[in-house]
């Protein structure tokens, strides 16, 4: 769980605080310090899929303004849908590996928990902040983040309780391939005709 935590918190300040080519290197140098720390979090189904999410994060957003270039889809939209679906083909693999399931209702779920995310990350810093100086202080942000954990649980069991909410056959994991590899296709089939066009 800390580990999950660490990978997640220094792939979200690469994101917000450096350039687009150094993010790569703060992300590396965080996973290098991790694993110098405990190198059996390899191993670890948190720090995996933390740092596969922010890798598809990296890769995703500037193909998705690509993609939907010409396309009558809000950039907040296009760019969230992306998003998704790139974290969703790279996790895949590893919650198959380590779970031997994969959920496939991630993007409405994101969709959902989306208004939540980015408040809840900036209340834990604020409350990690805000304990050595003040610890009651820190209580009352952690306390009013909590009602935001909750939503957010609250997402995850409302779209994990749907019918066909998750895959767990090898049948079902390829046709799940399959549509992923369509999706793909198509994707970079739309983005090569956008850069085309005069």
């Amino acid at each position: 769980m800390i580990r999950a935590g660490i990978a997640g918190a220094l792939g979200s300040i690469a994101w917000l605080s450096a350039r687009q080519r150094d993010r790569w290197h703060f992300l590396l140098v965080g996973a290098l310090v991790l694993l110098a720390w405990n190198p059996y979090a390899l191993l670890d189904a948190g720090f995996q899929l933390s740092f596969a999410a922010v890798v598809a994060i990296f890769v995703a957003l500037p193909r998705a303004k690509r993609v939907f270039e010409g396309y009558p889809v809000p950039k907040a939209a296009g760019e969230a849908v992306a998003v998704s679906l790139a974290c969703g083909l790279a996790t895949a693999p590893v919650l198959w590996i380590q779970f031997g399931r994969i959920p496939l209702y991630s993007v409405p779920a994101n969709a959902l928990a989306a208004p939540v995310v980015g408040p809840l990350l900036g209340l834990s810093f604020a409350a990690a902040i805000a304990d050595p100086i003040s610890p009651g202080a820190a209580v009352l942000i952690a306390a009013a983040n909590g009602w935001l954990a909750a939503y957010l649980a609250w997402c995850a069991r409302l779209v994990g309780g749907l019918p066909g909410a998750v895959v767990s056959s090898n049948a079902g994991l390829g046709g799940l391939l399959l549509v992923a590899s369509s999706l793909v296709l198509l994707a970079f089939g739309a983005a090569d005709e956008n850069r085309r066009r005069p």
